[in-house]
């Protein structure tokens, strides 16, 4: 592992040290590796805190959790600097002593589905980490990234869970979690701690390009706000975890709603509910179910049609985008059909 000093003063050596403490970390963990600053920082600390649990497993066996760490290394092929970083990223991951896979996928800039080209690179990257990651992933995302991203989904009128942006960690799926141990540390930190450590990267020189909106928000909106709001990314930040707690107590009030079991819902007890009632259960009853295109108006016209009350118990059924809602013996069940049906 590394055999570079660490440099006290900077708070993300502790910050991550907790962050593998409190949310019990152990096994394999792949690490997301770009080779920018923020991931080549969270390989370096990460790396340094398994060095350290070896240490401690050497010493008492029975108490320190093991970590068996990799990185991973998605080549999209969008830059003509592509290569490079790859081989950057196995230069630094061999000095480290840190297995490294590069993962070479295929996005067309031409033709990204609807998504846009980072949309689809994000696809993209979710589909390597779901086939070549570990159960705990982490990633590199950090508080500057959370106010940008709540920013945007304010702009872009999204919902609570929007707002909620980026939590902690991310369940990918039933074998797999995503986990941003920097979450709550800031891009100067970051870099503080790279110059410090002496940790190498490399620039991305599309993070530049204002053209995408999140560097807009990142080159143009957030200095101009912080002119004004100086502590903007935090107060972005709590308002985040606000609208996450939000979230979450509706959740909690859809599974109730519905009497929710984790399998079956019944609509019965939501007929006599206000619209506003009926939709957050609907909204999260279609969450449940992975489904997730549909818009508010949608959600709202589909709960007009399947929230009210049938003397002769007819089935009541409302759908689009792929799917038909069905709701029968008061019970909800979810079709999917296909374009050819």
């Amino acid at each position: 592992m590394s055999d570079r000093a660490p440099v006290s003063g900077n708070p993300l050596p502790d910050a991550v040290a907790a962050f593998l403490q409190r949310h019990r970390v152990q096994g394999r963990v792949t690490v997301a590796l770009s080779g920018g600053v923020d991931s080549m920082v969270l390989l370096d600390l990460v790396a340094k805190a398994y060095q350290q649990r070896a240490l401690s497993a050497e010493s008492s066996p029975n108490t320190a959790p093991t970590l068996e760490l990799d990185a991973l290394h998605v080549h999209h092929g969008l830059s003509p600097n592509a290569d490079a970083w790859a081989a950057f990223c196995e230069r630094e991951c061999a000095a480290l002593n840190v297995p490294l896979q590069v993962v070479r996928v295929g996005v067309n800039r031409d033709d990204t589905g609807g998504q846009g080209i980072e949309g689809a690179a994000r696809a993209a990257r979710y589909a390597a980490f779901a086939e070549f990651g570990g159960p705990s992933v982490f990633a590199a995302q950090h508080a500057d990234d959370q106010a940008e991203t709540v920013l945007h989904q304010l702009l872009r009128g999204t919902g609570l869970a929007g707002l909620a942006a980026m939590g902690e960690l991310r369940v990918l799926s039933a074998a797999q979690t995503l986990y941003r141990p920097l979450l709550n540390v800031s891009r100067a930190d970051i870099e503080a701690y790279a110059a410090a450590n002496r940790v190498a990267h490399v620039a991305d020189e599309s993070n530049a390009d204002t053209a995408y909106t999140r560097n807009f928000l990142r080159h143009e909106v957030m200095p101009l706000l912080h002119t004004r709001f100086p502590h903007a990314d935090q107060s972005l930040a709590r308002a985040a975890r606000h609208a996450a707690e939000a979230a979450t107590l509706n959740e909690a009030l859809a599974k109730i709603d519905l009497r929710w079991d984790g399998t079956e819902a019944f609509a019965d007890a939501l007929d006599q509910n206000d619209a506003t009632r009926q939709s957050n259960a609907l909204y999260w009853w279609l969450k449940w179910h992975g489904v997730d295109s549909a818009s508010r108006e949608q959600i709202e016209e589909w709960a007009r049609q399947l929230f009210r009350a049938s003397p002769t118990d007819k089935p009541h059924q409302a759908g689009g985008h792929g799917i038909v809602i069905r709701r029968r013996h008061g019970r909800l069940l979810l079709e999917r059909v296909t374009r050819s049906q």
